[in-house]
């Protein structure tokens, strides 16, 4: 079963300027299970636009205006840990084929996850960087568009990420 999953994060805020000291006064997000912290430059609750496979669920999304970062579950019912690993594998091919560029493995929230970046900036000017992982039989995705293609933020995101 191949799932096509679209993520198109439209960051619309009147925040400042990513800066280097973003990180200095951190907030944290808890609810729908999941707890995560991030820059204290972004907010919560950003206008954008998060188009998801039928069966999934936003969870949450926190951005400034020059990047944005969401989290998402995707419906695995039904399914066990391995079938649940298989559409994700599937997922992750899909978007290669998409012109993302080679896969990256990460640890969240103690599972694998699989990271992957645009190898180019889509036509309003983000690079985009999906990640993909199974915890507790359930499938997740994280979605983060910057304008450049580093995924630092988003990795210090996924690193302080528990899910309840």
């Amino acid at each position: 079963m191949i799932y096509i999953l679209t993520v198109v994060l439209l960051v619309v805020m009147a925040s400042g300027c990513t800066t280097s000291d973003e990180w200095a006064s951190n907030k944290t997000y808890s609810g729908n299970g999941v707890t995560f912290t991030y820059p204290g430059t972004w907010s919560e609750n950003a206008t954008k636009t998060v188009t998801t496979p039928s069966g999934s669920n936003n969870i949450a999304a926190v951005g400034s205006n020059d990047e944005g970062f969401a989290i998402g579950s995707i419906s695995a019912s039904g399914l066990d840990t391995a079938g649940i690993q298989n559409v994700l594998n599937q997922l992750v091919q899909e978007y290669q084929a998409q012109g993302y560029g080679a896969s990256k493995s990460i640890t969240v929230d103690g599972s694998t996850a699989t990271m992957i970046t645009t190898t180019s900036k889509d036509s309003s000017g983000y690079y985009t960087t999906i990640a993909f992982w199974v915890k507790n039989n359930s499938l997740y995705y994280a979605a983060y568009v910057s304008t450049s293609n580093s995924t630092q933020n988003m990795e210090k995101v996924l690193g302080t990420l528990k899910t309840t």
